[in-house]
This record gives structure tokens, sequence and C-alpha cells, in this order.
């Protein structure tokens, strides 16, 4: 009698694909954000008719696209705990704009790092060359806006326009 493979019932076409890792900074897992302290007012019920008032504890909720995304919260959480001790930093020459010119250097240190490491590319962007950038875009003006009456100016320490950023969404 000849022995048979036992075959799966599972169809791998259906299978859900699982999420690339996220990495290991990240506090939340891929498709999920992080949410920080805060009040939540919960309606008036019959057990409360005044409403009441709770805390919210630091959580993970779903993303609306249920896409990875990086929020503010915690992108400035991910540059607190580990961006300040990394090795691999960018020249600490200010580039000729005094003490702003190294204002950014732990901050493009850790998101150059974190990208090289995400995106895992043959040849890992150097944060030497993201420091020129800022400078010669925005000379680490943060805030900077190339022209402040055009609504798709560019803008921030790279540069970016809302329709570079739209395409950038788009092929992601």
């Amino acid at each position: 009698m000849k022995k048979t493979k036992a075959r799966s019932r599972k169809n791998p076409k259906k299978d859900p694909v699982k999420p690339k890792p996220v990495h290991p900074w990240r506090l939340c897992p891929y498709g999920r954000h992080s949410v920080v302290t805060h009040e939540l007012h919960i309606p008036p019920s019959k057990k409360h008719p005044d409403g009441i008032v709770v805390p919210r504890h630091f959580h993970c909720a779903n993303n609306p696209s249920h896409k990875d995304q990086l929020y503010p919260n915690e992108i400035n959480d991910i540059a607190d705990q580990h961006f300040s001790d990394l090795k691999g930093k960018p020249c600490s020459l200010p580039l000729g704009f005094g003490r702003v010119g190294r204002k950014y250097d732990d901050f493009i240190a850790g998101w150059t790092q974190y990208w090289n490491e995400i995106l895992n590319p043959s040849e890992p962007l150097d944060p030497n060359i993201v420091k020129a950038l800022v400078a010669t875009e925005s000379s680490f003006i943060a805030n900077k806006m190339a022209n402040s009456k055009k609504p798709n100016s560019a803008r921030g320490l790279t540069q970016i326009t809302n329709d570079t950023l739209r395409q950038r969404q788009r092929r992601n």
C-alpha cells in the first residue's frame, strides 16, 4: 500500500498575507499606531446620566488604512528613546550654520538607520548625505516654506511638496 501525503485543506491563495515585521523600535505592531494617554468622554447613559470622563491609557489602535503608518507621537517617542546614543551620526561640523547646523544630527542618524534597516537597500543611505540635503534645502529651518503664497510650496527640512507626498503615498 502506497503512503500519500495528507493534503492541506488550506487554500494558499486565500490565506491572509502575514504583515512584514516591524522595526524593534516601534511601539505597536504592523497596521497599528500608538495612542497616548488621554481623557475619554463617555456620553450620558442610564448609569451615568451626566456622562463621565475617564482616563484612556496608552494603547495600540488600528490604522484606518490598515497599512503601517508612523504618527507624530510615535515618531517623537522613538527619537527620544533611541537616537541620542547611536553611533554613525553625521559629521559634527555645523556646515556654516552655527549651532543649528548640529541640531538635527541625532534625528538624522536615527531615522537614516531606521529606514536603512526597514528598507534594507543594497547601498544604505549615508547620514552625511541627508545632513547635506537638509543644509542645502532648508538651511536647518524646520518650518521653512519655499514660497508661502503657493499652496503646494516645498516645506520642511527636506523641502517636500504636497504633490511629492501624494505620489509617494500612491506608490506605497
